[in-house]
């Protein structure tokens, strides 16, 4: 394998001497640009052949043992500096990445569009077949035919000179319903055709060219002339991306990066919970990017005003932190969020509580936050249970005019923050403060 691909790699050093000797040798008319397509050595030597026939020629490699980038396949601005594209035997067994996908397949049929010369051979038509080759070179696949055995029958004429082709190499039988058929096997079927599409020409070669140069070396001249006739067949060499086409085309490059779609949702959604659209616990997700600007944020007047508020009330409600801080409660979502993971905040949930609200209390003193808001919520109640410990549920509810279950329910959620306990008696339940709550009467 390494002797293979040393080779190759000497066959592409020497194609590239000969076709820059041969094009300073020429006449001071610019040589023809050929981007040639190789998967193999004998695609190489393919190649080197139409080098030394006056062509400026590139060659793409794409065998597996010693691939190239792949990806200028699918780069129209790389395909636009050549006048022709050739890949005369992209068989997908020797070949990175196999058939030509259908983005390369996309960005060849604009190529063509554009002025360019697309020529393909038997194996790149049938292996990578799709309806934009079908178009591009103005024909439609019947079958394949595969003689056992070599006959003149499939020996092809172009322009009155024969050049013998082995029949076992296969041909491909097409309809060409646009274009001109300029070369025929002697049973007359279409062996080279050529067909404009946009500014530029697609040719097919219903045979194997590369195989059909390895036993004939003649068959370079019937390219040559193929070549030649494509490039005077155009309506326009390869026309340059604008400015405007060149921005389009590197922002649908960049939507289509697998990396780029999910960057961009989140990106969405950082927005839309930094504006306070989204809950508060998916803003509390989404606030995690910014944790490495922690310093910078908690400088901020509304995160010191927040902390102040929070630290004065002990517990503040959201609609009380609003009104405090003059922003509205959408806008505190994501301050809060930010506040959170930086562990300087707890959000409790006040609707077990008996009021539809959030409470912002103090990281780690969750029972004064929650004794500080029920002291305001509940005044006379809380008074009665700080003055009056052991006070029976029956009892606190006729005092406060509440329904006894509703009290008892309060308790229970009370004691789950440690503001009071609730002990179970043989027929009742007794309440007792507890150190949070008692902290609000002290003298």
């Amino acid at each position: 394998m390494k002797i293979k691909a040393s080779l190759i790699l000497i066959l592409i050093i020497l194609s590239t001497l000969v076709s820059s000797s041969t094009v300073s040798a020429s006449s001071p008319a610019k040589a023809p640009r050929l981007l040639i397509v190789c998967s193999d050595a004998e695609d190489v030597m393919f190649a080197n052949s139409l080098s030394t026939r006056g062509f400026d020629v590139d060659i793409l490699y794409l065998g597996k043992d010693l691939p190239g980038d792949r990806s200028k396949l699918s780069d129209l601005t790389y395909l636009v500096k050549y006048d022709e594209v050739w890949i005369p035997d992209l068989n997908f067994r020797w070949t990175e990445g196999g058939r030509l996908t259908a983005e390369e397949t996309e960005v060849l049929s604009e190529y063509v569009r554009r002025g360019g010369a697309l020529i393909v051979g038997l194996n790149t038509y049938t292996q990578s077949w799709s309806r934009s080759l079908e178009e591009i070179t103005g024909t439609r696949l019947l079958r394949i035919e595969a003689p056992k055995t070599d006959s003149a029958d499939w020996d092809i004429v172009y322009e009155g000179s024969e050049y013998a082709y082995n029949d076992t190499y296969q041909a491909v039988v097409v309809n060409v319903y646009r274009g001109e058929v300029i070369a025929r096997y002697k049973n007359g079927l279409p062996a080279v055709t050529i067909s404009r599409f946009g500014d530029g020409v697609g040719v097919l070669m219903t045979f194997n060219p590369v195989n059909a140069l390895m036993d004939r070396p003649n068959f370079v001249g019937l390219y040559s002339e193929i070549g030649l006739k494509a490039i005077e067949e155009r309506s326009t060499p390869p026309r340059p991306l604008s400015n405007g086409e060149l921005l389009k085309l590197q922002l649908k490059n960049l939507l289509m990066n697998p990396l780029v779609m999910p960057l961009l949702l989140l990106v969405v959604l950082e927005v839309l919970g930094y504006v306070g659209l989204m809950p508060q616990g998916i803003t509390v997700l989404l606030a995690v990017p910014l944790l490495p600007f922690s310093k910078f944020l908690l400088k901020r007047p509304l995160y010191e005003r927040i902390m102040e508020t929070v630290v004065t009330l002990k517990g503040v409600t959201l609609s009380e932190l609003s009104e405090e801080t003059e922003v509205t409660r959408r806008r505190l979502k994501f301050p809060l969020a930010f506040l959170i993971l930086n562990h300087r905040i707890n959000l409790v949930d006040l609707r077990h509580l008996g009021e539809n609200e959030t409470l912002i209390v103090l990281r780690g003193f969750e029972g004064e936050g929650v004794a500080s808001w029920a002291v305001r919520r509940y005044p006379r109640l809380m008074e009665i249970i700080a003055n009056t410990p052991g006070v029976a549920i029956i009892d606190l509810a006729h005092r406060v005019n509440m329904p006894p279950y509703d009290v008892l329910r309060l308790m229970r959620e009370l004691s789950k923050y440690g503001v009071v306990e609730v002990r179970k008696m043989v027929v009742d339940y007794e309440v007792y403060p507890m150190k949070p709550l008692l902290r609000w009467f002290e003298l």
